[in-house]
């Protein structure tokens, strides 16, 4: 099939222009946040047994694209002068090429300056049979599943090039339902008490403006040199565990007769690591430990197919002393997650983004840039290929997009400034596999991995026991 055939496919409705489009408080915070040593970025790894084919995957991109505005546009001062989305100059996304095993190379750092350009990179590097796409995505552009909504749609358009079309079809989409965004990710009326006013939760906004979070211990916190030379690149430099399926089974099980949801017994498990580290290291200050969750905001009438953030974040802390295997903690855990799931819309973080938007801009940035909000970042994704915007035929137990196989996806959350580790959990073809990155700038790629070894470790004790 030709490009214009297959753009002919699934093509958006025709709508009145989308841009200049207000940007949402959460989309501002990710501006605010945003760093040029710690980038409000994140990155999605997809990997495939079969060789790309280089012209139908390149034409493929911008076919996807044109699903997705808010990745073909830059942040500019437009209506009122406020800053908002508006239509990039060059919107075209120039895929790096490179054989297996090459490092990725980043001219101008990790940083995305949305700015000046827009909030997606992408790398390919092929060899030996095997293909590996990284893309990195600025997280005011969209989040993690706004991401796999576009990487499915590339994928759609991929199989459609090569002349091995998936049969359901890519679902219309109308540009103008990303104004639904904004109510659907904030509403401020969900904060207003009953005599008009906001009900500002003043102990929270303390808590973020002043308390900090302990963080992951590092052997330079007392010897700040500089890191070793490793033989892995440090971007993105991601480590990874599987638990295969027989593992994964036992771990649900384990979970279930603690009275917990497999994800419960992940995050205690990674507060009981984070102290027990952080006592091996020396560190033996008294405070809190405090693991940001990312929460889906999408309900039945706000799926959107196209990618935009939907997204809060519910802060889970503890103190060290409570972060230890008992029944106290995996009952607060518990009662905790369940409580969030039914409150996610007004979470005490975008109560707080409910009135900083009130704020002058200098507040608002001196706000995101405080040090640690977080010891870690921990999102649980699932399987990301239930998230594309259709379903692909499987081989083996893994997606098809044409002549590719796809044998793993995984990837990580920002990197914010002060917190040094960050998390995703996925379940793909029937496994589990914990993915996680430290702050390179603290840990070598060994050193991560020694954390991922000590959090597995005290994963694997649970499955001993049992």
């Amino acid at each position: 099939m030709s490009t214009a055939e297959a753009s002919d496919v699934a093509a958006p409705v025709r709508s009145p222009r989308l841009f200049p489009l207000y940007l949402t408080p959460f989309e501002e915070y990710m501006l605010w946040d945003d760093r040029v040593d710690y980038p409000m970025t994140f990155i999605v790894k997809m990997e495939f047994d079969g060789d790309i084919d280089r012209e139908a995957i390149e034409n493929a991109l911008p076919l996807a694209l044109k699903r997705h505005p808010l990745l073909q546009a830059i942040v500019s001062p437009a209506k009122g002068n406020r800053d908002c989305w508006v239509a990039a100059p060059e919107p075209d996304v120039k895929i790096s090429w490179g054989k297996l095993g090459e490092p990725l190379e980043l001219p101008h750092g990790e940083s995305i300056d949305l700015r000046t350009e827009i909030g997606l990179r992408v790398w390919i590097r092929t060899g030996e049979g095997r293909s590996v796409i990284i893309t990195q995505f600025h997280h005011a552009t969209c989040d993690g599943i706004g991401a796999y909504q576009m990487l499915g749609d590339w994928l759609w358009y991929y199989a459609k090039l090569v002349g091995e079309p998936v049969e359901a079809p890519l679902p219309d989409f109308d540009p103008l339902h990303l104004r639904m965004r904004v109510k659907a990710s904030y509403n401020i009326e969900r904060y207003r008490g009953d005599d008009g006013k906001i009900d500002f939760d003043r102990s929270e906004a303390y808590k973020l403006a002043i308390q900090t979070m302990q963080s992951l211990a590092s052997k330079r916190d007392k010897k700040p040199t500089p890191a070793p030379e490793t033989i892995e690149p440090l971007f993105p430099g991601l480590c990874d565990f599987e638990f295969d399926k027989l593992r994964f089974k036992k771990l649900r099980h384990v979970a279930e007769a603690r009275g917990q949801s497999t994800n419960e017994l992940l995050i205690q498990q990674l507060l009981v690591s984070l102290n027990t580290w952080n006592a091996a290291q020396g560190d033996q200050h008294r405070g809190q430990f405090c693991i940001m969750m990312p929460m889906d905001l999408r309900e039945a009438d706000t799926r959107l197919t196209t990618a935009a953030n939907l997204v809060t974040y519910a802060l889970i802390r503890r103190k060290r002393s409570e972060c230890v295997d008992t029944p106290v903690l995996v009952d607060s855990l518990s009662q905790e997650l369940l409580k969030l799931k039914h409150t996610r819309h007004t979470t005490q973080f975008m109560n707080v983004m409910a009135f900083l938007v009130k704020l002058p801009t200098w507040l608002k940035r001196g706000f995101a840039g405080r040090r640690r909000l977080a010891t870690a970042i921990v999102s649980n994704t699932g399987d990301p290929t239930k998230r594309f915007s259709v379903s692909f035929p499987s081989e083996k137990g893994m997606l098809k997009a044409g002549n590719l196989r796809m044998t793993d996806i995984n990837g990580v959350p920002p990197m914010r400034h002060g917190t040094r580790l960050t998390i995703s959990v996925f379940t793909y073809r029937r496994v589990l596999k914990i993915c996680l990155r430290c702050d390179p700038k603290k840990f070598t790629v060994a050193e991560s991995r020694d954390f991922l070894n000590h959090y597995v470790a005290s994963i694997e004790g649970l499955l001993e026991d049992a």
